[in-house]
């Protein structure tokens, strides 16, 4: 008796054993994975795997749930700045847990970006929504070059995502899609960004921190996206609140 006693209390305490032990590995696996940071933007523009084969990626107005806005006044810019990571585990979990084809190059299966650029807005003070600010200035325009959407993938992973940026925002202030890559790169380069996910205000002071520019401006955000605002001589300023 006492002897299976004996064998049943070390069989309890082999699995107390196991139980710690499987609990440590999903917890390491956890921290693991939270504590991996993303490329940083020199990284990202090394290590991204440009396509060879761009797909469709023309803009179509007509199919534009806001439509045109030739009317509206520029009277400051907006650099937005998508946290790929989380952008791309959204758009997964829309679809299921598969990556949309379209967005197979920014989200596919290893991780090549962190913050990337979703784009740089002409602004209007009197917008109340997002229609009443400047779109499609320019109309309906024709695709890019492809050589000309390459070149900027690395800092916006989306060949749709740069010719729409360039139709609907970009349009309305420059005269050429490349002068406005052109320039929404160099803001880009400019700043000093993070390479590991962090909460609104965390971010809000890491950059304040590390971008003497940004010390005294109003930030914006929303889920994962940054604001930064800039006047019409492109000095930073307050973002509207």
């Amino acid at each position: 008796m006492k002897q299976i006693q004996l064998g049943t209390r070390k069989m309890i305490q082999w699995l107390f054993i196991g139980l710690i032990l499987i609990l440590a590995a999903i917890n390491w696996f956890i921290n693991e994975r939270h504590e991996r940071k993303a490329p940083t933007k020199t990284e990202q523009r090394v290590l991204a795997d440009i396509p060879q084969n761009l797909g469709q990626y023309d803009t179509v107005m007509a199919q534009d749930k806001l439509g045109q806005n030739r009317t509206a006044k520029v009277d400051y810019y907006m650099l937005a700045l998508s946290w790929s990571p989380g952008f791309c585990e959204i758009q997964k979990h829309k679809n299921e847990g598969d990556t949309p084809r379209h967005l197979q190059y920014q989200c596919g299966e290893e991780s090549q970006f962190g913050w990337v650029i979703h784009g740089l807005w002409p602004q209007s003070r009197q917008a109340r929504e997002p229609a009443d600010h400047p779109r499609f200035c320019q109309g309906d325009l024709p695709p890019l070059p492809v050589a000309l959407i390459k070149q900027y993938l690395p800092e916006s992973p989306g060949a749709a995502l740069l010719q729409g940026q360039w139709e609907k925002h970009g349009a309305c202030a420059f005269d050429s899609a490349e002068q406005y890559f052109a320039k929404q790169k160099a803001l880009f380069d400019r700043l000093v960004l993070p390479n590991e996910a962090m909460s609104r205000k965390a971010l809000f002071q890491w950059l304040k921190s590390h971008n003497p520019e940004l010390k005294t401006a109003y930030l914006g955000a929303s889920k994962n996206e940054l604001y930064i605002c800039y006047d019409r001589h492109w000095n930073v300023m307050d973002c509207p609140r």
